[in-house]
This record gives C-alpha cells, sequence and structure tokens, in this order.
C-alpha cells in the first residue's frame, strides 16, 4: 500500500496507526455515507437538525472510507484529526473545512457537554452540500463505483 507522505508522518507520531485492509470496508463506508445522504435529503426540508447531523455522519463515512484506503487508524489523535487529514487529500476548499470543523465541534459538544443547539436553514443546506460534493471525490479516488 502507498500511502502520502502525511499519513507516514502521522504514523511516525503515533496519531494514526496502519491496520489491515478489511475486505468490502471501503464499499460499505461509502454504501453508508450515500445513505446518510440519501436519509438527510428525503427529511421534510423544515428539520433542520436531523438534515445537518445526517448529512455530517455521511461525510465521517466518507473520513472513514478514506482511513480504510489508506490503511490508517486514529490513535491517539481521534476523529478531529481525522477529519482534518483527510479533508486535506479530498481538496476540501478552507471555507468548507471551516464549516467541517464548526460541524464536528457542534457534534462532540452536544455529545458530551449540552443539547444540540438550533441548526440554521443554511446550516442544514451546507453540510448535505458538502457531503454530496466530496463523497463523489472519495469514489473517485478509492476506485470504488
Amino acid at each position: 500500500m502507498s500511502r502520502p507522505a502525511e499519513y507516514e508522518n502521522l504514523i511516525q507520531t503515533k496519531a494514526f496507526e496502519v491496520v489491515a485492509p478489511t475486505p468490502g470496508a471501503i464499499a460499505g463506508f461509502l454504501r453508508n455515507a450515500a445513505d446518510y445522504q440519501a436519509a438527510a435529503e428525503g427529511l421534510d426540508a423544515g428539520r433542520y437538525m436531523q438534515i445537518f447531523t445526517l448529512a455530517y455522519e455521511g461525510y465521517f463515512q466518507v473520513i472513514q472510507a478514506i482511513l480504510e484506503f489508506y490503511e490508517v487508524r486514529t490513535k491517539e489523535a481521534g476523529r478531529n484529526l481525522a477529519i482534518q487529514r483527510v479533508s486535506t487529500s479530498l481538496g476540501v476548499s478552507s471555507q468548507e473545512f471551516a464549516f467541517i470543523t464548526k460541524a464536528h465541534e457542534r457534534r462532540n459538544g452536544t455529545s458530551y457537554i449540552s443539547p444540540f443547539p438550533p441548526v440554521s436553514k443554511a446550516e442544514a443546506a451546507v453540510m448535505p452540500s458538502i457531503l454530496a460534493k466530496y463523497l463523489p471525490v472519495a469514489r473517485a479516488l478509492t476506485g470504488t463505483p
């Protein structure tokens, strides 16, 4: 497996660890991402929090697929570093990355600290658009239809 130097560096610092590939995992993660996307698109437009959350979780499935493709997992660094590294690999713009980072912070804050704050109509539109844009990029990168 040939992986980018950035992933090798994260392995050397013990932020990532090398793992054996799991047959069918990449396709499974990408299928899950597509399922999250379809679920988000199928919701009533007024369900902003649910649309946002489903799209965020779908995007994280994309992250997992790319980690699997490069045969690595996060070790000490966790989900945030995985999102950072893979988003860069996918070519996410700085504006999109800022939004994804805020989405991740919101998800973590509500998972561990407080109830989910209100999601605006605009936020509910952006996260699904990011998922829709980068799911095909991940498929192309991994060679997964």
